[in-house]
């Protein structure tokens, strides 16, 4: 069982103020959990239930716990639902170091931006949407969901773990731009078409703004194309996790 000061330091994980102060985030979940003890970063501590434990996966992941050194505690259901930021944690939670992602380790060839991206659930998916389909590291500005939350954590699945995740000023992402001499591209519900057959440009910078807002003007003025997807039938938009996904699919991929 946790002792005191470890249990308000867990739930002080639930804030985004708290994990930069204290360096640390939660991961819950038996995935998440699996790709942080796989990925050879340092995990803090685990607390796991009996139910996580049915399963030889689960007796699994413990073992590979222990034999990373890792401190594991038994809790009950409750007692982890206390600690978690979910309903339903299936049994796992975990405390690690943030990942130190400095701009040194972004290939600046395919580079995804969010812009205010506010769902938890958009931005996890396009950090993992953005690994699976070749980008060089994500980048989110101010206004998007915090990328080390819990949601977001879930929602990319350990893409954040092997993808550079770095939290920058539009004027800082900007300049780094200039440097790279990579282009950005706006995605916008009224921009250019991006045709299927179209080449894929040698270098690129795609930005995803707010659901509803879309873009700040400051990165829309920067952009040198502003690009869309064809929509068809009765449906006038796409949540930003698909539209950001189908986008790097024609792009990026290749």
């Amino acid at each position: 069982m946790p002792s005191q000061s470890q249990s308000k330091h867990v739930r002080a994980l639930h804030r985004r103020k708290e994990r930069r102060a204290r360096g640390e985030f939660l991961v819950e979940g038996p995935r998440v959990l699996a790709e942080l003890l796989r990925s050879g970063r340092p995990v803090t501590m685990v607390l796991y239930t009996e139910a996580a434990l049915e399963e030889p996966a689960g007796r699994g992941l413990l073992a590979e716990a222990v034999e990373a050194g890792v401190p594991a505690e038994l809790v009950s259901d409750a007692e982890l639902r206390a600690h978690a930021d979910t309903v339903t944690p299936q049994g796992w939670l975990a405390t690690a170091p943030l990942p130190a992602w400095t701009w040194s380790d972004v290939d600046g060839t395919r580079l995804l931006i969010l812009d205010a991206i506010r769902d938890p659930g958009n931005a996890g998916t396009l950090i993992r949407s953005a690994e699976a389909l070749g980008a060089g590291g994500v980048v989110v500005l101010p206004g998007t969901a915090d990328p080390w939350g819990p949601k977001v954590v879930r929602a990319a699945s350990g893409s954040s773990l092997r993808l550079p995740v770095l939290e920058a000023e539009a004027a800082d992402v900007l300049d780094r731009l200039r440097e790279w001499n990579t282009p950005l591209w706006v995605a916008e519900a009224d921009g250019e078409i991006v045709d299927r057959a179209e080449p894929q440009p040698q270098r690129l910078a795609l930005v995803l703004g707010n659901e509803g807002a879309g873009v700040s003007a400051t990165m829309r003025a920067a952009a040198v194309r502003i690009v869309a997807i064809a929509m068809r039938g009765r449906v006038e938009s796409l949540n930003a996790g698909i539209a950001g996904a189908i986008l790097m699919d024609r792009l990026f991929g290749g």
